[in-house]
């Protein structure tokens, strides 16, 4: 019974350490991949329409 708890233990830990360090990785190579911003953000619509040719006009 306790070699089992161990093991069971362990191979959880095992899995939580894997799957955090391979989201880290992914997390990562997305971050440097440079995504688009939200299209809720002030600059993520600012972005989008840039892209899209149009201008905006603004009333500052």
């Amino acid at each position: 019974m306790d070699i089992g708890l161990g093991i069971l233990t362990f191979g959880t830990l095992g899995f939580v350490v894997a799957f955090g360090y391979i989201a880290a990785r992914a997390t990562e190579k997305y971050r440097q991949s440079n995504p688009p911003k939200s299209s809720l953000s002030r600059d993520g619509i600012e972005e989008r329409m840039a892209a899209a040719g149009l201008a905006r006009v603004r009333n500052d």
